[in-house]
């Protein structure tokens, strides 16, 4: 099962991982290391961790609303719109095409792993 389809079956395992010592530190060491070859990516990963909160925001409402399926082209319309202002910080000239690419290959993102195992304490 997907990462983001198990959203709206187990919150508490999802968000839980996200924010437990592990998985930060996975976020934060790959952030790192491109930071540390390039550090006008700082912004790149800011906007990346955004955009990646906001896509799981709307598919937890989704969840909790029993639309999750089938509502793909406007959660990601919902998303889109939502990250328009921070998207232009970093990217002003962004078009609609290069965001709606964007956004894709984030949701592919999060859809490429399995649910994440419930960190031990």
């Amino acid at each position: 099962m997907s990462f983001l389809s198990t959203i709206g079956k187990d919150f508490k395992a999802v968000f839980s991982w996200l924010s437990s010592a592990k998985g930060q530190a996975i976020i934060g060491t790959g952030e790192a290391v491109a930071e540390a070859f390039d550090p006008a990516l700082t912004g790149v990963f800011t906007l990346a961790n955004s955009w990646m909160t906001k896509v799981i925001e709307t598919e937890s409402l989704a969840a909790a609303a029993e639309a999750q399926t089938g509502t793909g082209v406007q959660k990601a319309a919902a998303v889109m719109a939502a990250m328009g202002p921070e998207i232009s910080k970093y990217f002003p000239t962004a078009t609609a095409a290069q965001i709606g690419t964007a956004n894709t290959a984030i949701v592919a993102f999060l859809n490429a792993f399995e649910t994440p195992s419930t960190p031990t304490p």
